[in-house]
């Protein structure tokens, strides 16, 4: 956060509202999260005796996995933040439905994704409690001291910014990153050179003559 802000500018420039909204949407989309996948692990575990029950099972295991990165990249966009990168590390592409279903179950991001969503409702309570315990003093600051003249260095801008990141990056520590990966130098298609040295013989006629390449 630039430390030349004003309390105008930080009325304006719109990272409060955003600041503000992250923590609000936290307990939002936390109960959200818990709500529905609670519902839908249930569901399809208990229809998984019969025939609707397995791609059952395996759409909320894809969309698990699917919520939970969208989510980090939401946040990630609401703040300002470098988005992350997350490995996908199961290629499903042209696998059948059991095979599918091994892959999610036996994918370590499936899981990690799992509790990241559960970690969300404590999270959102966290956030929510945090953002209605700053309001008061962040609008004595902005709305009081500020037009006032009392510089306060913007102290609750900053925990609110402080608190909206740190709950966004918290869980977001579950979540598998992709690492760039280095390519090796593939010297196999490099095309070799030779060099030789021109060589002469003596023909009939004694004459020195350059030996053709063959």
């Amino acid at each position: 956060m630039n430390s030349n802000r004003t309390w105008l500018d930080a009325l304006t420039d719109g990272q409060i509202i955003r600041d503000w909204f992250s923590l609000i949407a936290h307990f939002a989309l936390g109960m959200t999260y818990i709500s529905f996948f609670i519902f839908a692990y249930a569901m399809s575990i208990g229809l998984s005796f019969i025939l609707i029950g397995i791609p059952l099972l395996l759409f909320t295991l894809a969309s698990t996995r699917a919520v939970a990165a969208m989510d980090q990249q939401l946040f990630a966009g609401i703040l300002d933040r470098p988005v992350p990168n997350f490995a996908d590390d199961v290629d499903v592409r042209g696998a059948n439905l059991g095979e599918r279903m091994g892959m999610y179950l036996g994918s370590w991001t499936t899981w990690r994704s799992l509790f990241y969503l559960a970690l969300k409702f404590p999270v959102g309570i966290a956030a929510l409690t945090a953002a209605l315990f700053i309001l008061p003093f962040l609008g004595f600051e902005m709305l009081i001291l500020g037009p006032l003249g009392i510089d306060m260095r913007l102290a609750t801008v900053r925990l609110l910014h402080a608190v909206a990141v740190g709950m966004h990056k918290f869980p977001g520590y579950l979540l598998p990153a992709r690492t760039p990966v280095k390519r090796k130098r593939d010297l196999s298609r490099l095309e070799t050179v030779e060099t030789y040295e021109p060589e002469y013989y003596l023909d009939d006629d004694g004459e020195i003559v350059l030996r053709e390449r063959v």
